[in-house]
């Protein structure tokens, strides 16, 4: 379980969007600049479960589950390679089959791959955002 602080700046219901500051973990990270969770800035935005019953401007303490972590990463980018190679080694074969040229073969069920993988990937998110085991909390108000 990883733990951040940050500052609630929207809540609805038992819900709170709260900010935070990137974390020394981002700071190791190699993607980093291009991750679309920063969105290039300083802070993160992340929607939680408001257990502690914060409000707007409170300071927080957020628990984000490591299963979280470790699994979107997987998902995230080791998914689409595994598509895109599988779908290259596919396509070769099917082309030489059907008389076609491999590299042929291989871009188009290359390009099926990941359109396949980013489809999957979507279906993940959709299921991730309804499982409580994988929301961040607000555990404590600081």
């Amino acid at each position: 379980m990883s733990t951040e602080e940050g500052t609630i700046t929207k809540v609805a219901e038992n819900t709170a969007w709260v900010k935070v500051r990137r974390s020394s973990m981002c700071d190791a990270c190699n993607c980093q600049r291009t991750c679309s969770i920063l969105g290039g800035g300083e802070t993160i935005e992340a929607e939680a479960l408001n257990t502690a019953g914060a409000q707007v401007g409170d300071r927080v303490l957020l628990k984000i589950p490591s299963t979280l972590l470790f699994k979107v990463s997987f998902i995230f980018y080791m998914i689409p390679v595994i598509f895109l190679i599988s779908g290259v080694i596919l396509g070769m074969k099917m082309a030489r089959n059907y008389s076609l040229e491999p590299e042929l073969g291989a871009m188009i069920m290359g390009i099926l791959g990941c359109i396949l993988a980013f489809l999957i990937i979507r279906l993940f998110a959709k299921k991730v955002q309804k499982n409580r085991a994988y929301v961040p909390e607000v555990i404590k108000i600081i």
